[in-house]
């Protein structure tokens, strides 16, 4: 991504989106011969426009702040897709899993340059926020698959099934005890 002061100012946040294709009457991604989701570069920038919707729809500044953080995905969803200028279906296809903070992180940074905030600093504040976010993932990973070695080590590479054991042809009462005499 080509986060340089210069794409900030004039395009705006770089984020990668899915891309989508009408299929029927919902939204579906679109991937390649490969099976791979195939991805296309967007912006999120605010205008005047877009954030005098964000009043109208929130009622105010302060309570779409407040909407981010107590519906964090759902106010994310509504506002970029207020900036493209697409409807929320599309929107929600059109965002990668697994890109959640990037988003969040865009929105942020393009509201800071919408507040006159300076384009260096903001490029520089993007690039430390996708290192830390990259190692944040990576730290994820390391844990959950120690997790995994750790399940593994206690039951073995392949758990056991639930319920009677196998080979128990010889039982007469299908496992139910009889009654005591």
């Amino acid at each position: 991504m080509d986060y340089t002061p210069a794409v900030l100012k004039n395009k705006g946040v770089p984020v990668q989106y899915a891309k989508v294709r009408v299929e029927g009457a919902s939204w579906v991604t679109v991937y390649d011969s490969d099976g791979e989701q195939e991805l296309e570069e967007g912006y999120l920038r605010f205008t005047h426009n877009i954030i005098a919707d964000i009043e109208e729809l929130w009622e105010g500044l302060s309570e779409w702040q407040e909407a981010m953080e107590s519906k964090p995905v759902s106010t994310l969803r509504r506002t970029i897709g207020l900036m493209l200028n697409e409807p929320l279906e599309q929107v929600g296809v059109r965002m990668v899993e697994g890109n959640l903070v990037e988003y969040t992180n865009g929105v942020g940074v393009a509201w800071a340059l919408a507040n006159g905030v300076d384009p260096i600093v903001a490029s520089q504040l993007l690039i430390q926020s996708k290192a830390a976010a990259e190692s944040q993932i990576e730290l994820l990973d390391q844990e959950l698959k120690k997790s995994v070695d750790d399940l593994k080590a206690i039951h073995g590479p392949k758990p056991s099934p639930r319920g009677a054991k196998a080979g128990t042809k010889d039982s007469k009462t299908s496992g139910k005890q009889a009654p005591p005499k």
